[in-house]
């Protein structure tokens, strides 16, 4: 897309011209999505830890950590996808937040651009701030 630049952690960045101030927001945005999303798996993820220790002990063969060991393969799994403190980066293709969010965000600027939805919903935005502004300013 024309005008978007490559972060350092390779997650694409707002155009120059919209300023360093759009950048924060918009990390700061991703970052508390992320700090849901480990948080909604750490929920989830301590009782199946419980009954995964109690299927381990009361398992008759020698895969007692069986259980467990899945449940940390896929708390890796989770910890990649999520890319709580971008520790990888965003250029390669495997599904993450970041990828989710850099889509939501070009399909969000694509609909704004031909005035779609979201140019509409801008408008009627500004249109209430003013009218809210000059009730304010009476």
């Amino acid at each position: 897309m024309e005008g978007i630049a490559q972060s350092q952690n390779g997650v694409a960045a707002l155009p120059e011209s919209r300023g360093r101030r759009g950048r924060l927001v918009r990390r700061v945005i991703l970052f508390q999505l992320k700090l849901m999303a480990d948080g909604m798996r750490d929920v989830v993820m301590s009782p199946l830890s419980i009954a995964a220790g109690l299927l381990g002990l009361l398992s008759r063969n020698n895969s007692a950590e069986v259980y467990l060991d899945r449940l940390m393969r896929f708390g890796r799994e989770t910890d990649h996808w999520i890319n709580l403190f971008d520790h990888r980066s965003a250029a390669n293709d495997s599904p993450s937040l970041d990828r989710i969010a850099e889509q939501i965000e070009e399909a969000l600027r694509h609909d704004y651009e031909s005035g779609g939805l979201s140019a509409r919903s801008a408008r009627a935005l500004a249109e209430a701030a003013a009218r809210l502004r000059e009730k304010t300013t009476r």
